[in-house]
């Protein structure tokens, strides 16, 4: 794929990867749009570069985006290249019966796996009616073990993993080979601050530079999947030793984010 001169919608684009992939992509001559919820982020981003154009929605919310297309079709009707990064992660404690919030605890799925859903299932006409197009979903390296502290973080990128996989199989198999479909499978990047308790020091951190010139190198080639970093470990234990990985991340993390109730 390449990537010059590309049309490319970014969502979650006000902050940690997905900003950080605009910023690069724009040197490259390529028209932007970020679209987060945030309008008052937007804007602060757009004047800093005049070069962005701004769309404000939430990918969690379908009836909010239902105008998107229509907006597309009329301003950016090249548009070739989707790269999904809207995204919460939500520490929550399944135990704490007292305090239950289904709305904080469904958050990271109705973002990260709906919000995806969404974006993809909207935009995937004017997507594939292009000579040459490609989506980019992320999930995480989580999605191939459980973080215990997290529960629906990791349950929604297990099923971007799995949606981003059916949708290139129908692709496939429908014969339309214009339409590139990449997972970007990223480890823990401290510097995206998606999470508080986190920090350059923790076990497979990567640089956010660094990833984002994994990102841009795979969908140059046209990789199904980029496992960057640490998340390349990740996917072994994964396959290797699941409930091992998994028992033994979650003795740790339980203690860090819940200290009062894990001992």
């Amino acid at each position: 794929m390449d990537l010059n001169n590309q049309s490319i919608l970014i969502t979650g684009g006000t902050s940690g990867i997905g900003l950080a992939l605009a910023r690069e992509l724009v040197k490259m001559d390529n028209k932007i749009i970020l679209l987060g919820r945030n309008r008052a982020r937007l804007e602060e981003i757009s004047k800093e570069n005049p070069n962005f154009l701004i769309y404000q929605a939430d990918v969690g919310d379908y009836s909010s985006l239902l105008e998107l297309p229509i907006w597309v079709e009329k301003n950016i009707p090249n548009l070739n290249i989707l790269i999904n990064s809207a995204c919460t992660m939500t520490a929550y404690n399944l135990l704490d019966v007292e305090n239950q919030d289904i709305n904080l605890l469904t958050r990271d799925i109705q973002t990260n796996l709906l919000g995806t859903i969404n974006i993809n299932s909207l935009l995937l006409p004017i997507l594939k009616n292009q000579k040459e197009s490609m989506i980019v979903n992320i999930s995480s390296g989580l999605a191939n073990i459980s973080s215990a502290a997290h529960p629906t973080y990791s349950a929604s990128k297990a099923g971007v993993h799995m949606f981003t996989s059916a949708l290139r199989d129908q692709l496939s198999t429908a014969k339309i080979n214009n339409l590139h479909i990449m997972e970007l499978v990223p480890p823990l990047v401290s510097q995206t601050n998606l999470e508080h308790t986190t920090s350059s020091s923790s076990i497979g951190d990567m640089k956010l530079d660094d990833l984002v010139k994994v990102t841009l190198k795979g969908m140059e080639k046209n990789k199904i999947r980029v496992n960057a970093g640490f998340s390349k470990v990740i996917r072994k234990m994964g396959q290797i030793a699941p409930d091992f990985a998994e028992s033994n991340m979650a003795k740790q993390s339980l203690k860090d984010y819940f200290p009062d109730n894990f001992k």
